[in-house]
């Protein structure tokens, strides 16, 4: 709107806290009128006079105090605030408001929504002077506006805005001639909807209504996702109570109120004159499920009307408090809540009243919490389902009111948080209430002599509840702050980490290594091995010519040279001459290494020719490797520098990130106690290889390089090129070994020898060909299965026709069976086969089986299993068992003959349960399994599982077997093993009644039956021929593709190469299930074949030392590496698959994201530790083993002689749970900063817990309550967005957890108008926009990044961090490629001007200015800039709201005109910093009026 002729310039002072504030505003200034002060609680309007250098007040009320010009006009825009009279005397010309309402008819609250509810076709705004009653003022000037068939209280909302923008030029252009035209109002045709005027009782259809009514109701109760004054529409029935979304005319008729129809989120329901449709049903009370068809819903009565009246009179104040309210945490709470709660009580005080309690509750809790906030109080609610059953209890607000008004209160109107956008709470995790409260985390139930708290056990640990406990006991006996048994177990028990150890210099304990095993190979480069003494002997030499050119103890020297041999030599020989290395790393640039050296003073540097001239080494001096002729004639013995503890070891400088890069000074003693510690973290054993890929640059190499050469590990160094070189292609066999052994199970093949034919052939064909065993099954009264009713008799059998295979039960049912026979029995064996016995022992699924013991019928049979397990190893080992005799006594059996193996192989049967997993990996044993009911994926989880189990226990589990039973048959095409397999696989599933359940659960089109929860409850009787046939093919191919081997050669390599990266060690091929025996045996021969080839090895190019390659070349078994690199590797096939060889991953350096460490755990067979600790307390200070992932992975507990403490700005412990300020403390602190005394004072500071120095990290921590430390970012990764204190790493988790995405980082970029959250990610079919929406279903709207941009990889520092720095400037937003031209003319020219305001390009017709990031405000500046751009008074503000498509708009104005030929969009300067501003509602003019 062009503002008009200044005719005479004026004052005034403006109210009002919305974009029509500022619109109205602008128009005054541009006139060249001067604001004298704005009141305003709104964020934008005081952003908008602060700019213009505007006083600024919160309440009209200040104004009465202001020291205040005089001024001509108060007027009032926007603002809901009562105007006291003293404040309404200060103009000299008078007082103006703006009404959302056209006066007199519509005068009040909300009218545009009543508008609409009561059927208006009209609708208006009103400009009226302030004096007599409310909104009684004559009028200056009114705009009115037409009411669409479709129109909501937002969209009307939005046209109140647009008219009260274009109406405002007339109030101005009266105000400017000093003269109002003021017409009074006709009050005899007023209505006046006052504030607690509602439309529908607690928001209840009223179904005796038609339906025009009813959805006019929709409608006006649509306010858009603003705050919504007049609630939420509702349907009710059965004690459940719904608010409903949308409602549209329906087909159908009916007594109003029945259910005419049901499905999914909707129902149709009749109405006075026919049926509405209403949809988006979201319970508020009760089950949630939706009324059956037939019900009739509940209607409106006076106690309902009495609910209403209750919950309007404390509506304003609990919205007040809800919209600022701070649950109070729980932080030592963490899961999912189970709803089992686990009970501690703490005695009362006598003669403690209930309030005086709740404030110790209070105490207790914002204590705990480490903040102020509020807890919910449990209340009767005034109506269940529409009312709330708590209220907030704030800790900071006088208790004695609040519990008064709690005393009295309803409740809260169910709707109200989904109604007004500022309350965000739900149940709080603290309740005070008569009985635990489902939602929370806990609940404390005052009674008349205790306080027992209830905590979720889903969610609260023991040792959790426990200190909760403590702490109320603490604050009962007038105790402040933590108790003193909570404090000493962070300071003391958690920190007890002292342990024994000889502060030997790193040089020194390589050397006692080398003379351990001299001749063991110590170092691999590509092709280049070094034994122990051979790497000792050059690094000699090397130390030697350091000692000549002056180095002593402490000095510091540079050293350049690429990765390689040179490298460990030069370290070695610096650290024997007494010297300190110093990274100077090739890839830094030359300014960095320039630093180094001048900073670090080192007279000498160790580099290589090649290196030497572009080092800027100012005045010291090079020893060249290469080049050096000096070298060769040094001794090769070890040199005696003096060395001690307290000898500097390195000088490792830090990034730069908060400055110039600073030197951490690490001695010789710190190096010794991290090494102690290592030692009780990471195992190792002869034979173990690692991995290092770390720059030496980066401390932690420190562990991969010379910890390795220590302990007598062959350390394997990749090169600068192959460290990030993932792999070279696919690599199709593994190098590891798997065994193949066939498995029998039911094959009748007749009568006499014939029955046997195929186990017998079949076991000399495997004996010849490499196989590893023959398993025979036990099975009773059954014909499938029949010919194998003990296993040790066949098993008997194939011993006296093989020389080379074990004979094994697969399985005894040891249930069935005294321990004694099965001793003897396989004792015989062992001795036929000179020990090549093994015993897979089963507890028995077969009901009718258990005749033969009935004593040992489920569910004795498992506890029997195991038990018989202890009994049989202890017989084969020639122990005496006791078991009982007739009399009561018992008899020591020592089983005869004696076995020849010492112990007995054993293998624990599961068809799948993980705790029969554990509980063999606790006792030491194998497992046997199968593919039936589950999947490879489930099994490679459960081998985890087992293999955690196994370390627990004190097993190395590559000294156990995972035996995997497949149903197998080759042939030469996959087509011919189908037809083949098909029909005794259908036999065989048909005969095994729980496999045929599961597969018809899971069978597509198979209807469960009603009342049946899961596949076993059925009964499959009811099935008719085609169905049982139908499943059958279903379960066949679900078999056939997924869960055996079948097919071909190549697809069996395939499915094995499969198997063994989840940590499979055996494959049983189940070869007789029903096939022909001259058919199976013919097929043995493929089967053979792919035995042979996955264990030939792979056949890797010699020039190939890419990393997976040299996991495979070198069997690696330790591997350390950040979370950025770890990522990397995972991406990759061959390496993730490479990955399933180690048995210890270290990941460091960075959080490591849940996400990361899910993956990490699936592609690792061994054990993954998640390592922290800064380079100034000696690389690692904490570690923790992870076996699921979490948000963020903990760090975990110190390790030894270190302690952690986390802390306030006052060096004050933190409760347990709540976060602080990570110190560390103890011999691995290092020396401090090279030449920089004053931020050595700053970072190492006393410690007051005990002796030294502790290390203040710059880290957030938090204790959690089994003792391990959370890891919860860097103290600055906080971030400040609009106010908003945020924590880029939740953002990064959720955005992480989205499907393809496999990477994600967050960074604050500043932007135009302050910093915009900016999101960067890897991964597959990348859509921002779809990302953002999936972000704003679970993050507030703050923190949901503006951008989201997708890289190929995310850029890494030389450590292998991820550097945030680096990550690219977000350029401006494109909307989605053009499918449509944007037509020359006037789409060309608001285009441009969208472009230019929105910081968009590539803009399409279809394209929505507000989903492109516009928003009320600038949809003020693009209709001036339209305006101008176009030379056009013909567009309204309303306009933009009416058609935001940029072809609407045009077409709006083009109305007609001629249309302009198709042309592409020219191009536009976009600005470098246009900010992208997050979508927001498209206005908020039309706030309804807030209750204060």
């Amino acid at each position: 709107m062009t503002a008009p002729l200044n005719n005479v310039a004026f004052s005034c002072v403006i109210l009002g806290d919305e974009s029509l504030t500022i619109a109205c505003a602008d128009m005054i200034v541009s006139g060249g009128h001067r604001v004298v002060a704005v009141v305003s609680t709104d964020a934008d309007v005081q952003a908008w006079a602060q700019a213009q250098g505007v006083a600024v007040y919160s309440r009209p009320a200040d104004l009465a105090g202001a020291d205040l010009p005089t001024f001509d006009w108060l007027l009032s825009i926007a603002n809901l605030r009562i105007i006291p009279e003293a404040v309404l005397a200060l103009p000299t010309k008078g007082a103006v408001n703006f009404h959302d309402g056209p006066l007199p008819r519509y005068a009040g609250l909300n009218t545009p929504a009543w508008a609409i509810i009561n059927g208006e076709a009209q609708h208006g705004v009103s400009w009226h002077m302030i004096e007599g009653g409310v909104d009684e003022g004559d009028l200056l000037a009114q705009e009115l506006i037409e009411i669409a068939a479709d129109e909501t209280a937002f969209s009307l909302n939005s046209k109140c805005y647009a008219a009260g923008m274009e109406s405002f030029g007339r109030v101005l252009a009266q105000l400017e001639r000093g003269a109002p035209e003021r017409t009074p109002q006709d009050l005899s045709q007023r209505s006046y909807f006052a504030r607690d005027a509602r439309p529908a009782v607690l928001g209840m259809i009223d179904f005796s209504q038609t339906t025009a009514q009813i959805t006019a109701l929709m409608r006006g109760l649509d306010f858009g996702g603003y705050w919504n004054p007049l609630g939420m529409a509702k349907v009710a029935a059965a004690g459940s109570v719904w608010v409903i979304s949308r409602a549209t005319p329906a087909t159908g008729e009916g007594v109003s109120g029945i259910v005419l129809e049901a499905s999914g989120d909707a129902l149709v329901v009749a109405t006075a004159d026919g049926a509405v449709q209403l949809e988006g049903l979201l319970a508020l009370g009760g089950s949630g499920a939706l009324p059956a068809v037939g019900t009739v819903l509940d209607a409106v009565d006076d106690a309902l009307r009495a609910a209403q009246d209750r919950l309007l009179a404390d509506e304003a104040y609990w919205r007040g408090r809800l919209s600022a309210m701070e649950a109070l945490p729980v932080p030592m709470a963490g899961g999912m809540p189970s709803g089992v709660w686990t009970q501690r009580d703490v005695p009362l005080p006598q003669g403690v009243a209930h309030d005086t309690a709740v404030q110790f509750v209070l105490q207790a809790s914002t204590e705990g919490a480490g903040q102020a906030g509020a807890v919910g109080h449990a209340v009767v609610p005034a109506a269940n389902g529409f009312a709330a059953s708590w209220v907030p209890l704030h800790s900071e607000k006088p208790l004695a009111s609040q519990l008064e008004r709690i005393a009295a209160t309803g409740g809260f109107p169910t709707d109200l948080p989904l109604r007004d956008p500022a309350i965000t709470v739900q149940t709080p995790a603290v309740m005070i209430a008569d009985a635990p409260v489902a939602g929370s985390a806990l609940t404390y139930v005052i009674g008349a002599d205790q306080i027992g708290l209830h905590g979720d056990s889903g969610m609260l640990s023991d040792a959790a509840m426990d200190m909760l406990a403590a702490r109320l006991s603490h604050v009962l006996d007038g105790g402040t702050g933590l108790p003193a048994s909570e404090r000493a177990q962070m300071l003391e028990t958690w920190n007890a980490t002292q342990a024994d150890y000889t502060a030997t210099p790193i040089h020194s304990a390589f050397e006692a290594q080398v003379e351990s095993t001299p001749d063991a190979t110590a170092l691999v480069f590509e092709d280049q091995v070094l034994t122990y003494s051979a790497l000792n002997a050059a690094a000699n030499r090397l130390a030697h010519r350091l000692i000549a050119q002056g180095v002593t103890k402490g000095t510091p020297v540079g050293l350049a040279t690429t990765r390689g041999v040179d490298l460990l030599v030069s370290a070695l020989g610096i650290l024997k001459a007494g010297g300190a290395y110093v990274p100077l790393d090739p890839a830094y640039p030359a300014d960095r290494i320039r630093h180094y050296i001048a900073d670090s003073g080192a007279p000498v540097i160790v580099t290589q020719s090649a290196l030497a001239d572009d080092l800027p080494r100012g005045d010291a001096t090079l020893v060249v490797l290469d080049t050096d002729a000096e070298l060769t004639r040094q001794p090769d013995t070890n040199p005696d520098a003096g060395v001690d503890a307290d000898t500097l070891a390195y000088l490792i400088y830090t990034s730069g990130s908060t400055g110039t890069p600073k030197g951490v000074m690490v001695r010789h003693g710190n190096v010794a106690n991290f090494f102690a510690g290592m030692d009780a973290r990471i195992s190792r054993k002869d034979g173990d290889a690692w991995l290092a890929v770390t720059s030496l640059s980066f401390d932690i190499s420190v562990l991969e390089l010379f910890w390795t050469l220590s302990r007598g590990l062959k350390l394997v160094l990749a090169g600068d090129d192959s460290r990030t070189e993932l792999s070279k292609g696919p690599i199709a066999i593994s190098d590891r070994k798997i065994d193949f052994s066939l498995y029998y199970w039911g094959n009748d093949g007749g009568v006499g020898r014939e029955k046997y034919r195929l186990l017998l052939e079949g076991a000399k064909f495997a004996d010849d060909h490499g196989f590893n065993a023959v398993w025979t099954p036990e099975r009773h009264f059954h014909a499938f299965g029949g010919p194998y009713p003990n296993p040790s008799v066949t098993g008997a059998a194939v011993a006296a026709v093989t020389k080379n295979l074990a004979v094994r039960a697969g399985s005894c049912v040891a249930p069935l069976h005294h321990p004694a026979r099965i001793a003897e029995e396989w004792a015989v064996i062992d001795n036929l086969t000179n020990g090549r016995v093994g015993l897979a022992i089963a507890s028995g699924w077969q009901p009718d089986d258990f005749v033969l013991r009935p004593e040992n019928t489920p569910p004795n049979n498992k506890p029997a299993m195991f038990k018989t397990i202890d009994q049989l190893r202890a017989l084969w080992r020639g122990d005496a068992v006791d078991f009982p005799t007739v009399d009561g006594g018992t008899f020591g059996v020592v089983t005869q003959p004696r076995p020849v193996s010492r112990e007995l192989p054993v293998w624990v049967t599961t068809a799948g349960n993980p705790e029969t997993w554990r509980e063999a990996g606790a006792i030491g044993a194998n497992v046997l399994t199968h593919l039936l009911g589950q999947s490879v994926e489930e099994v490679a989880g459960k081998i985890k599982l087992y293999h955690a189990a196994l370390r627990e226990a004190g097993h190395d589990p590559a000294d156990f077997k995972v035996t995997l039973m497949l149903h197998t048959y080759l042939s030469d095409s996959r087509d011919h093993a189908e037809e083949v397999a098909r029909g005794p696989m259908k036999d065989y599933l048909r005969s095994a009644a729980g496999l045929i359940k599961q597969y018809a659960w899971a069978f597509p089109a198979f209807k469960k039956p009603k009342g049946v929860n899961t596949p076993f409850e059925m009964d499959l009787g009811g099935l008719d021929d085609e169905e049982m046939e139908a499943i059958l093919e279903f379960a066949f191919q679900r078999y056939f593709n997924d869960s055996g081997l079948f097919g071909t050669v190549e697809d069996a390599v395939a499915r094995t190469e499969e198997l063994k990266r989840i940590g499979v060690n055996e494959i049983a091929c189940l070869v007789d299930y029903g096939i022909e025996a001259d058919t199976v045996l013919e097929s043995l021969q493929p089967l053979a074949q792919v035995l042979a080839r996955v264990n030939a090895g792979s056949t890797l190019a010699a020039d190939d030392f890419s990393l997976a390659a040299q996991f495979m070349r070198h069997r690696v078994s330790h591997l350390q590496c950040t979370p950025s690199m770890a990522q990397m590797l995972v991406m990759n096939d061959e390496t993730r698959h490479a990955l399933s060889g180690l048995r210890e991953l270290m990941v460091g350096g960075e959080a490591l994201p849940g996400a990361l460490a899910a993956q990490l755990i699936k592609a690792c067979a061994g054990q993954v530790q998640n390592m922290y600790g800064p380079t100034e307390t000696t690389i690692w200070s904490t570690t923790q083993v992870i076996t699921q992932a979490e948000t963020t992975a903990p760090i975990g507990t110190p390790i030894a002689n270190t302690q952690v403490y986390v802390l306030d700005d006052a060096l004050s412990p933190r409760p347990v749970g709540v976060a602080g300020e990570l110190y560390i403390a103890g011999d691995g602190v290092a020396a401090g900063y090279h030449n920089r005394a004053e931020m050595t004072a700053e970072r190492f500071v006393d410690n007051p817990f005990g002796a030294g120095k502790m290390y203040r990290t710059g880290d957030l921590a938090q204790w959690r309550a089994d003792g391990t430390l959370g890891f919860m970012g860097r103290a600055d990764d906080q971030v400040k967005i609009r106010g908003h204190r945020i924590e880029l790493g939740e953002i990064e988790s959720a955005l992480a957890a989205q499907p393809g995405i496999t990477q994600a980082v967050v960074v604050a970029r500043e932007a135009a108008g302050g910093a915009q959250l900016v999101g960067y990610v890897t991964g597959s079919g990348v859509d921002e926009d779809a990302l953002r929406r999936a972000l704003g279903a679970t993050l507030p709207d703050i923190m949901v990044p503006s951008r989201i941009v997708e890289v190929a990889r995310m850029p890494l520092t030389p450590n292998k961090k991820i550097d945030r720095k680096a990550l690219p400037s977000p350029a401006a937003k494109a909307a989605a490629v053009q499918d449509v031209p944007v037509a020359q003319g006037t789409q060309a020219a608001i285009a441009q001007v969208w472009s230019a305001i929105l910081g968009v390009g590539n803009i399409r017709p279809s394209d929505n200015f507000f989903a492109l990031g516009g928003h009320s405000l600038l949809a003020v500046q693009a209709h001036r800039d339209i305006k101008a751009a176009l030379g056009t008074t013909s567009l309204g503000i309303t306009d933009i709201f009416r058609f935001p498509t940029l072809e609407g708009l045009a077409a709006h104005l083009d109305k007609g005109k001629a249309p302009a030929p198709a042309s592409a969009l020219p191009a536009v300067d976009t600005p470098a910093k246009a900010e992208t501003i997050s979508k927001r509602r498209a206005m908020r003019a039309g706030r309804a009026k807030a209750d204060s």
